[in-house]
């Protein structure tokens, strides 16, 4: 199947469904989009859901720095035109393109994420709190650098800034876990404490606290130091939500695999 974006062939990938049968989803690394089949993305397991971070994290290398703005894309079934549909679940605004002949729709993984719950926006202390660390950040979605002094949104795609839910990702991990029958366990804010952590935001870290080490648990995650503006380079920033995707994915090899 060709990208309904980029026009590129897109991979099969299955992922574990909800019903325990597998689910087979049409995925493409270069603008990090996927086709879901009619309510295909109703389907998914958490655990699948988690080996969709994998597959998507695995091949962010691949990545080209999408169009941005509202483009035209067509359905991949019936060469038809692609309606753009904005949506509100778990209080986030998203978007994905639909078939009006319902034969699915095109969703990038950023506002999957966003749909899901699994990301959400940062609230205004927390955007003050990371400017103090961080002056520019890459847009999760399009690739394009935003700087925070002045935006809280990309200015190309319109993506806000986002951060993975702790919360999401916790209950995410922890039904699983319950189904695989696994008896490790995840600090419940590991994803976005470390995170935070990583970077130095002290007022993230004092309402992030991860929880008590147990025999089971799966140990905490060691970052290295952050590197400094001379050793980066002026063109390598973060994406926060790809380096929350990794601490998790870094947590969770053992668990995943």
């Amino acid at each position: 199947m060709k990208c309904p974006e980029c026009k590129q062939q897109m991979a099969e990938k299955s992922f574990e469904g909800a019903q325990g049968n597998d689910i087979t989803l049409d995925v493409c690394h270069g603008c990090r989009g996927m086709w879901f089949d009619r309510n295909e993305s109703l389907l998914l397991s958490p655990r699948g859901t988690l080996r969709l971070f994998q597959e998507m994290h695995g091949h962010q290398n691949e990545r080209r720095r999408q169009f941005g703005g509202h483009r035209v894309v067509s359905c991949p079934r019936c060469d038809s035109k692609l309606e753009l549909t904005h949506d509100l679940a778990h209080n986030n605004r998203f978007h994905y393109w639909r078939c009006a002949r319902r034969h699915g729709h095109f969703i990038t993984f950023f506002h999957f994420l966003r749909e899901k719950g699994i990301a959400r926006g940062l609230n205004p202390q927390e955007l003050t709190e990371l400017r103090k660390h961080v002056d520019t950040l890459l847009c999760s979605d399009c690739g394009e650098p935003v700087r925070l002094a002045n935006l809280t949104a990309c200015a190309r795609c319109e993506a806000p800034v986002s951060i993975l839910d702790p919360e999401c990702v916790q209950s995410t991990v922890r039904e699983a876990q319950r189904v695989a029958g696994s008896r490790r366990d995840v600090a419940p804010e590991v994803a976005a404490w470390l995170l935070m952590s990583h970077l130095g935001t002290e007022a993230f870290r004092r309402k992030l606290k991860p929880a008590e080490t147990r025999s089971d648990a799966i140990p905490p995650v060691e970052l290295p130091p952050p590197e400094s503006e001379e050793q980066r380079g002026t063109t390598s920033f973060l994406d926060l939500l790809g380096e929350g995707i990794h601490i998790v994915l870094i947590a969770l090899e053992m668990f995943l695999t």
